[in-house]
C-alpha cells in the first residue's frame, strides 16, 4: 500500500514538475502539485517505521554466579528507537511477537556435533515459572527481558548440565572446550550467533570466552 501510494505521488508531482519548467502551471497542476505532497507527507512516516522500527533482538554473554551456583545465559531485549529524529518522525520500535530460538553445540576442536538442535528454553519477566517456555513475546525495553539459560554447573556430577526440551532429557558435558550455534527466529526469521565456551573441572570455570 505504501508502495502504491509513493509511486501515484511520484507520478502526480513528475507531471507536475514537467508543467512548471514547461510553463506556469493551471490550477489543476497546482491541484496536483498539492495532492502529490500530502501523500508523501502521509507515505514518508511509515517507510521510516518499516525501515528503522522494526524489531532488534539484542544479545549478551553472561556468567550468573552465586554461592555455588554457576551458569551460562544469553541476555535477550529488543531496545527502544534511540534517535531523537526517529523518534520525531514517529518512528516506534515494534513488538516481536514470537520468539524462539535453538541450540546446537559441538566440540570446539573436532566439530563432532554434541548437542544437536534442540529448542532452548526461554526465561521472560512475564514468566514467574522456573522451566521457562518454548516461545514468548518480547515487547522493546532498555533493561534485558529474557534470557536462555545455555548450561548450567552440577556440583554433583562435577559437569555442566545442558537443559532438555519437549522430547530431549537433559545433557552432561564434561571438561573441554565447546562451540555452540544458537539461531534465534524473531517473528519467524532467522538469526544465527555462536560463541565459544568452557567447562572446567569446577564451577569456577564454567565461562563464555571472548568472541574472535
Amino acid at each position: 500500500m505504501v508502495t502504491i501510494i509513493i509511486f501515484f505521488a511520484l507520478a502526480i508531482s513528475s507531471l507536475a514538475f514537467i508543467g512548471i519548467f514547461g510553463r506556469f502551471p493551471d490550477e489543476w497542476e497546482w491541484v496536483g502539485i498539492v495532492l502529490a505532497g500530502v501523500a508523501i507527507a502521509m507515505a514518508t512516516p511509515s517507510i521510516f517505521q518499516m525501515f528503522w522500527g522494526r524489531a532488534c533482538v539484542e544479545t549478551e554473554f553472561e556468567v550468573s554466579a552465586k554461592d555455588s551456583e554457576r551458569s551460562l545465559l544469553i541476555f535477550l531485549k529488543n531496545p527502544p528507537v534511540k534517535s531523537r529524529v526517529l523518534k520525531v518522525l514517529g518512528v516506534k520500535r515494534e513488538t516481536v511477537q514470537s520468539l524462539t530460538a535453538e541450540i546446537r553445540i559441538s566440540e570446539f576442536g573436532s566439530k563432532n556435533i554434541i548437542v544437536p538442535i534442540r529448542h532452548a528454553r526461554l526465561f521472560s519477566d512475564d514468566d514467574s515459572s522456573d522451566i521457562g517456555s518454548n516461545r514468548i513475546v518480547l515487547p522493546p525495553t532498555y533493561s534485558v527481558a529474557a534470557s536462555i539459560m545455555v548450561a548450567m554447573w552440577d556440583n554433583k556430577n562435577k559437569r555442566a548440565v545442558i537443559l532438555g526440551d519437549r522430547i530431549r532429557q537433559p545433557l552432561l558435558l564434561g571438561e573441554g572446550y565447546y562451540w555452540i550455534q544458537i539461531i534465534i527466529f524473531v517473528d519467524g526469521n532467522p538469526r544465527e550467533i555462536s560463541r565459544q565456551f568452557v567447562v572446567g573441572k569446577n564451577a569456577d570455570e564454567l565461562i563464555w570466552t571472548k568472541p574472535n
